[in-house]
């Protein structure tokens, strides 16, 4: 038996009595889409409901509910669909839509500027990747280089995040 410690997991009888009785078809059927087309992560729980439009901490199923964001992760902190955003994201996608890190840009310098100005102490060099995970991985491997030591200091059950 596989036994499960990660916080997010919850696939008790109750959640599953919960799942069942989604008033509309329409929500039901693409849950069970999901659950279908979708590789979980490991042991997390499968999806609670649907979001068809967000905005602000708004979030609206496809049955026209609306719930208040208090998911904690990712990138939606500042609102969904916040007008200045969106707007610079449109912008920047008008300009430039990616840049490999081979070649610099001067969005990505400007950026990297303000954010050393920002930084505490002596703090002059900034390093961009892809996600969280990968952030607390280079930050893992910098302080193993910095220091010479390689042993980690983790929790139990902590989310990387």
């Amino acid at each position: 038996m596989i036994s499960h410690t990660e916080g997010e997991s919850n696939r008790s009888a109750a959640r599953a009595e919960w799942a069942a009785r989604h008033p509309d078809a329409a929500t039901r059927n693409l849950l069970t889409r999901d659950a279908g087309a979708f590789l979980h992560q490991s042991l997390s729980s499968p999806c609670v409901s649907t979001i068809a439009k967000a905005e602000g901490i708004w979030i609206e199923d496809t049955a026209g509910r609306r719930y208040m964001d208090f998911h904690g992760n990712s990138v939606h902190h500042i609102g969904y669909g916040h007008p200045r955003l969106v707007a610079a994201i449109k912008a920047q996608l008008d300009d430039l839509s990616f840049s490999p890190r081979r070649f610099t840009n001067e969005v990505a310098v400007e950026l990297a500027e303000k954010l050393t100005e920002l930084a505490p102490g002596d703090l002059g060099k900034v390093l961009f990747t892809t996600g969280g995970s990968d952030a607390n991985e280079v930050a893992l491997r910098v302080a193993r280089a910095a220091t010479g030591r390689f042993k980690t200091v983790s929790f139990w059950d902590a989310f990387h995040g």
